[in-house]
């Protein structure tokens, strides 16, 4: 009789993919909300470049960049209708801060300025970052601390694609998101001119080398000069934990198991005392 083995197949499978829960988020300002700058404007209102080497003077607490990479609240990302700072059109303030980069106002295409692509911000109502996948080209980071080297991790965010205001043409779009020495990429979006691909939810699993490892987030597109943009928002990195409800059901199929090849034992023992 082979069905015990057929069991405890069932077991192991179950074991293998039962559902997982998490711990506490080790990411810190995952939602993009801590932002300070060199002005008096409310932070509801803020957009614009951040990091270092930018000209800027925004900056996005615990992470950093020397990017092409911009940081908007919930309707800025399409609330204007200019690229570059210093003109002094409507919606100029927000950039103002970032006026010797030139980069102050860049906007996304969306309802804000006239394309009715869908553009908004994610489900959470969090801010979001905006990242150029074909200029200046340069991840946004920061060190994840607290790790414990052999431990499963779920890195979870929501990002999505967009196009910068003033340019036309299909452009492709995905983030690369890495954590130590291991890397995963999401699956890239074929973007229509001007358009928006909406938000899409990710996880990678990533498991510990080190207590302190760099988590980064890498945009690439296509083409360079019609600027392809990687949204992201709502990042978090939890620890994986077993979901012992699942367990519990594995339990029972395991002694199911035992049960079932104990009565088999009995029988064949049985069979062989009668057969002598």
């Amino acid at each position: 009789m082979k069905a015990p083995r057929s069991f405890i197949a069932i077991c192991a499978a179950i074991a293998i993919g039962a559902p997982l829960e998490a711990g506490a988020n080790l990411v810190q300002n995952g939602d993009f909300s801590q932002i300070t700058y060199s002005g008096s404007l409310p932070l509801t209102t803020v957009f614009g470049q951040f990091g270092t080497g930018s000209g800027s003077t925004l900056t996005l607490t615990d992470w950093t960049t020397t990017g092409y990479n911009f940081v908007y609240a919930p309707g800025t990302a399409d609330s204007g209708t200019k690229n570059g700072a210093g003109t002094g059109q409507p919606n100029e303030a927000p950039g103002e801060y970032n006026t010797s980069a030139g980069y102050g106002d860049t906007y996304m295409w969306g309802p804000g300025n006239g394309v009715a692509n869908g553009l908004t911000g994610p489900p959470s109502g969090n801010n979001f970052v905006a990242m150029d996948g074909a200029f200046q080209v340069v991840a946004i980071k920061q060190t994840i601390t607290g790790l414990v080297v052999g431990q499963m991790y779920a890195l979870t965010f929501e990002w999505g694609a967009a196009q910068q205001q003033n340019f036309t043409g299909a452009t492709t779009e995905n983030i690369t998101a890495t954590l130590g020495t291991q890397a995963f990429t999401t699956s890239t979006y074929n973007l229509a001119t001007e358009g928006f691909s909406g938000w899409m939810a990710q996880t990678f699993d990533y498991t510990a080398t080190s207590t302190s490892e760099t988590l980064s987030f890498l945009a690439t597109g296509t083409p360079n000069g019609e600027p392809p943009f990687s949204l992201l928002s709502d990042v978090s990195l939890l620890q994986v934990v077993p979901d012992f409800s699942n367990w519990m059901v594995f339990i029972g199929f395991g002694a199911v198991c035992i049960m079932f090849e104990a009565m088999r034992r009995r029988r064949r023992h049985a069979t062989l005392t009668s057969a002598a």
